[in-house]
C-alpha cells in the first residue's frame, strides 16, 4: 500500500480540479447561489448513503472487520472528543455571553448570513467583544470537525485503487462520520448556542449517515455483497447503487467550487483564529492522531484511514450548524475555505508521513 506524497498530491489535484465547472456556473450565473443548497442535498441524503452503502457490500464480513470498525468508531470518537475538551477549556472564558448576543441580535446585529459581509470596526465595543466570543465559539468546532464526508471519502477513492481495500477504507470513514454527527448535534449545538435546549439526540441519530450504517449492517452481518446483488434475479440493482455511489466525489467537489466562487477571498485572511484554526486541524491534531497509533498494533489499514481523516480540512457542517443557529457564518466559511486550501499541501505530507512510518 504504497501512498507516497507525489502519488497523493496528483490525486488531491484531480479532485481539487473537479471543482473548477461548480465555481465557473456560479460565477458566470448559470447557477444561483440559493441553490447550492439542493446540490448539497442531492449530496447528503442521496449519493454518499449509497457510497456508503455499497462500501459495506464490497467486503466480505469476518469477526476481525466487524471488531475494527467498532475501534474506528471508538477511536474517532475519542479523538474528536478529547481534542474538543481541550479547546473548549483553553476558549470558553472567552465566549460571548449568550444573553447579551441575544440583546445584540434584537438590534439588529449579527443578521444572519449578511454577517459574512459585516465590518465590525464601526461598532460599539461590547457588541465587537460579543462577535469575538462567537468566533471562539467557531473556532473549537472548525478545529476539530473535518470535512471526511464530502472531501475525506472522495481522497479516500483516489487514493486506494484496490477495490476492496478502498471499500473498507470507506467503510471505516462511515463510522468515523456517524460518531461526528454524534458530537455535531450535541456537543457542537451546545458550544455554538450556549443552551443545553439545543442538543438534539434525535439528530445525532436520525441523519443520514446513522440510518445508512443502520441499513447496511445486516447486509453487512450476514454477508450479503455486490457479487449476490448482481446474481440476483433483478441485476441492475447492482448498477443503481454502483451510479449512485460514483455520484459523489464529483458532486462535492462540484459543491465545493460552488462555495469557493461564493468567498470573500480578502477575509479569508484578516482573522488569526481562522489561522489557528487552520493550523490544528490540518497538523496538530493529525499528528498527534499518528504519533498515538504508530506504537499501538492495529490493522495498519485502519491506521492509515484515521489518520487521513484527521488531516481533513474543516467540515463544512460546521457552516451549515452556524446558519441553523444563526452563530457567527463568515468565521465558519473563512475556517472552511482557507483550510480547504492549505489542506492541498498538507494532506500529501500526512500520508507520506503515514506511509513512511506505519
Amino acid at each position: 500500500m504504497d501512498i507516497g506524497f507525489s502519488t497523493t498530491a496528483i490525486s488531491v489535484l484531480l479532485l481539487v480540479a473537479m471543482a473548477i465547472p461548480g465555481f465557473i456556473i456560479v460565477k458566470v450565473k448559470i447557477i444561483k447561489p440559493a441553490a447550492i443548497s439542493a446540490f448539497a442535498a442531492v449530496l447528503l441524503y442521496i449519493s454518499q448513503p449509497f457510497l456508503s452503502f455499497r462500501s459495506f457490500l464490497q467486503v466480505e464480513y469476518s469477526n476481525e472487520l466487524a471488531l475494527n470498525l467498532l475501534i474506528v468508531f471508538a477511536a474517532s470518537l475519542v479523538f474528536q472528543g478529547v481534542l474538543f475538551l481541550i479547546l473548549w477549556l483553553i476558549f470558553r472564558t472567552k465566549f460571548d455571553n449568550v444573553i447579551e448576543t441575544e440583546k445584540f441580535k434584537a438590534n439588529g446585529y449579527f443578521n444572519g448570513a449578511s454577517e459574512t459581509f459585516i465590518n465590525y470596526k464601526d461598532m460599539p465595543d461590547d457588541v465587537k467583544k460579543s462577535a469575538r466570543g462567537r468566533a471562539y465559539r467557531v473556532m473549537v468546532l472548525t478545529s476539530t470537525f473535518g470535512n471526511v464526508g464530502f472531501f475525506g471519502v472522495p481522497i479516500l477513492q483516489v487514493i486506494f485503487t484496490d477495490s476492496t481495500i478502498a471499500a473498507t477504507a470507506i467503510a471505516y470513514s462511515a463510522v468515523y462520520i456517524v460518531s461526528m454527527n454524534l458530537m455535531f448535534w450535541t456537543i457542537g449545538a451546545y458550544t455554538l448556542t450556549g443552551d443545553r435546549k439545543y442538543i438534539s439526540i434525535k439528530k445525532a441519530i436520525l441523519n443520514p449517515q446513522m440510518i445508512t450504517v443502520i441499513i447496511a449492517l445486516p447486509f453487512f452481518f450476514t454477508g450479503v455483497t455486490m457479487g449476490d446483488i448482481t446474481a440476483s434475479p433483478v441485476p441492475q440493482i447492482a448498477n443503481v447503487i454502483n451510479y449512485l455511489a460514483d455520484m459523489t466525489a464529483p458532486l462535492c467537489m462540484i459543491i465545493l467550487g460552488m462555495r469557493f466562487a461564493l468567498a470573500p477571498i480578502k477575509d479569508l485572511f484578516t482573522d488569526w483564529r481562522t489561522y489557528v484554526s487552520t493550523v490544528i486541524k490540518l497538523m496538530v491534531f493529525p499528528i498527534v492522531v499518528w504519533a498515538i497509533l504508530l506504537p499501538i498494533p492495529i490493522d495498519h489499514l485502519m491506521k492509515v484511514v484515521l489518520i487521513i481523516l484527521s488531516s481533513m480540512p474543516s467540515a463544512s457542517f460546521n457552516l451549515n450548524l452556524s446558519e441553523i443557529f444563526n452563530a457567527d457564518q463568515k468565521s465558519a466559511a473563512n475556517a472552511i475555505l482557507l483550510s480547504t486550501i492549505f489542506s492541498i499541501l498538507t494532506i500529501p505530507a500526512i500520508v507520506a508521513l503515514t506511509n513512511v512510518t506505519l
